[in-house]
Order: structure tokens, then sequence, then C-alpha cells
């Protein structure tokens, strides 16, 4: 299935579940364990009720840097007092994402490409704030 002429995505299972444990901390970086690998979110709550996704580090809506043809468990906790549900696309076409993740509660998804390229994630329900930047390559 082709989204462009320069990027090809198989189908991609994500596999959701939610759970009331705590992610544990991982950083953004690829760290391999086991030949699978986690990234690990908040959301975070700034002022106004405006939200961004956070990482282990605090950066703020960090670029992920991942590897084509490699499993990704993508952990998320919710501490903010709304829902939050992460979303990984291509163009407007949806490839991935997390089952919602209602307040003070943890979710976590699969993610895997099968090519180099660029692609976006964000939030559901907060788009223009909650956003950031996925590039694949082949190492």
């Amino acid at each position: 299935m082709s989204y462009s002429s320069h990027y090809l995505v198989q189908p991609i299972s994500a596999k959701k579940s939610s759970s009331n444990d705590k992610a544990s901390s991982t950083s953004t970086e690829a760290s391999a364990s086991n030949s699978n690998t986690s990234i690990a979110f908040n959301a975070l709550e700034l002022k106004n009720q405006t939200y961004r996704w956070q990482n282990t580090s605090k950066a703020i809506n960090p670029t992920l840097h991942l590897i084509a043809n490699t499993d990704y468990l993508i952990k998320i906790k919710n501490p903010t007092d709304t829902k939050h549900e992460l979303i990984i696309g291509s163009n407007g076409t949806e490839l991935a994402k997390s089952s919602e993740i209602k307040p003070g509660k943890s979710g976590k998804f699969t993610f895997n490409a099968n090519s180099t390229g660029t692609l976006e994630y964000h939030c559901e329900y907060h788009p223009d704030t909650m956003k950031g930047i996925i590039e694949i390559s082949s190492q």
C-alpha cells in the first residue's frame, strides 16, 4: 500500500491495550531490549489547558528517531484531567494509534514501519499542540 511515491508502509498492526500500571522510564531514543524497543510519553498540561507530549528526558514534542523494520512499544501515561489518544500518520492517513487514554490512566501499543521516511504523530483531541515528527532510518 503506497502513501507516496517515496514512502511505502505495510499495514501496521497496532496492538492496543490500556493498563493502570505506570509506564517505566525509558528514553525516546531507541534502546534495544530483546529486539523490542520502548518509547515512553507523558501527557503534559501547561497553563490554560494547553497540552504537549513529553518524554522521560523532559523534551517537549520530541522528534522520534526510529529504525525501519523494528517493533516499538509505545507507552503513554496520562496524569492530566482530560483524555488523550496518540496517532501516527502520514499525509493525513492514520497508520497506527493508541486507544483513548483517560485521565490518570496509562496505555500502550506497538508500531512497526517497514521503510525509511518521515511520519508525524499527534493527539486526536489536541492535534495543534501535541504533535511531533518521526524520522525512520535504515540504521
